[in-house]
C-alpha cells in the first residue's frame, strides 16, 4: 500500500511539472531541491565523502557548494523527464542542439563504420534528455536502463522514455539483447558510472581509488568490434539551452589476456568520466556511493555509519 501511494504520488508530481510555463516548474523543482537537501542528511554526507576522495585538495566551503548544486541539477533532471511528452522534432532544437567542437560528427564517424555504436556515457546533467533528443534528431538507439522499484512510475518513465522511438533494455539479461543489437548494426547506451557487485565488474581505479565497474562495454565492444563513443549533455546557462557532446571513439585496448584487455579499456573509460566531473562536477551524481563495493587488499567501508 505505502509503495502504490509512493508511486502515485511521484506519477503526480511528474504530471503537474509538465503544466504551465517550464520557468515555473523549473523554479517549483529548485526550490524543493533546496528545501529537501535541509532534511537529506544521508545523501550529503555521502556526497561529501565522494568528494573526499575525487578531490581532496579541496577545503569544506568548496565542497558544499558543489554538494547543493548537485541537487538543482537532478531538480533541472526531473523538469526535463517530465517535459518530455512536449518535445519532438520540431522543437528539440530550442532546447538541445549538437556542440559544435565534439557534436554529431563524431557519432557518424562511429556510424559509418557499419557495426553500431556503443554509447559511453553517465549521470550526468539531464541525462535522460540525451537519448531523448538524439533520437528526435534521426537517431534513435536503445539504452540499459535498472527498473525502478515502483511499477506504476517505472511504468510511466519508460513510456516517456520511448516517445522519441528509442527502447529501454532491462539491465537484468541485458547482455543477450545487447549483442543482438549490435550484430543488426544498431546504437546501444550503457552508464558505466555507478557502483557495482564483484560479480558484474572488475576494479578499476577511479580518482585514484578502486571502484568497482561494469566491464560489459569493455566486453562486448572487444567481442563486436563496434566502436564506443563517448557523449554526455551538458547545461549551458548563457544559451539557456543544452549541448550535446560526442567524443571521437575510444581507441579499444587490445594486446595481453582477455582480463588485461578489459582492465584496460575499463580503465580508460573511467577517466574518460572522470574528466568529464572534473569540467564540471556538479553535474555529477554525488549521491551515490560509487566506492562502496571494496577489493580484498582494502576492505574498509568507506560509508559506514551512513
Amino acid at each position: 500500500m505505502g509503495s502504490s501511494i509512493v508511486s502515485l504520488g511521484a506519477q503526480w508530481f511528474l504530471k503537474s511539472l509538465s503544466i504551465g510555463p517550464k520557468p515555473w516548474s523549473m523554479a517549483a523543482a529548485m526550490r524543493l531541491a533546496d528545501a529537501y537537501r535541509l532534511f537529506d542528511r544521508r545523501h550529503l554526507r555521502i556526497a561529501d565523502i565522494n568528494l573526499r576522495i575525487a578531490f581532496p585538495e579541496w577545503g569544506e566551503a568548496r565542497r558544499k557548494a558543489v554538494a547543493h548544486a548537485s541537487y538543482r541539477s537532478l531538480a533541472r533532471l526531473v523538469v526535463e523527464v517530465a517535459r518530455l511528452p512536449r518535445l519532438h522534432s520540431g522543437n528539440i532544437s530550442r532546447l538541445v542542439v549538437y556542440d559544435e567542437r565534439l557534436g554529431l560528427s563524431h557519432y557518424l564517424e562511429a556510424a559509418a563504420e557499419g557495426k553500431g555504436v556503443l554509447f559511453l556515457t553517465g549521470h550526468f546533467s539531464s541525462f535522460e534528455l540525451l537519448p531523448h533528443a538524439h533520437a528526435l534528431y534521426g537517431y534513435p538507439l536503445s539504452f540499459v536502463v535498472r527498473p525502478l522499484d515502483h511499477a506504476g512510475l517505472e511504468a510511466m518513465l519508460d513510456k516517456y522514455r520511448c516517445l522519441s522511438g528509442n527502447r529501454t533494455i532491462p539491465k537484468r539479461g541485458a547482455l543477450r539483447a545487447i549483442l543482438s543489437l549490435i550484430h543488426r548494426k544498431k546504437d546501444v547506451g550503457m552508464l558505466i558510472d555507478q557502483n557495482v557487485m564483484p560479480a558484474d565488474g572488475i576494479f578499476v581505479p577511479f580518482f585514484g581509488k578502486p571502484a568497482c565497474t561494469t566491464h560489459g562495454l569493455a566486453s562486448i565492444a572487444l567481442k563486436t568490434g563496434a566502436p564506443i563513443v563517448p557523449g554526455r549533455i551538458q547545461w549551458m546557462p548563457g544559451e539557456k539551452r543544452y549541448r550535446m557532446k560526442f567524443h571521437p571513439a575510444v581507441p579499444l585496448v587490445r594486446e595481453g589476456s582477455k582480463e588485461e584487455q578489459l582492465y584496460a579499456n575499463t580503465l580508460r573509460f573511467n577517466r574518460v568520466i572522470e574528466d568529464w566531473i572534473r569540467e564540471d562536477p556538479a553535474a555529477w551524481l554525488w549521491g551515490h556511493m560509487r566506492w562502496r563495493t571494496r577489493p580484498p587488499e582494502d576492505p574498509a567501508d568507506l560509508y559506514a555509519g551512513v
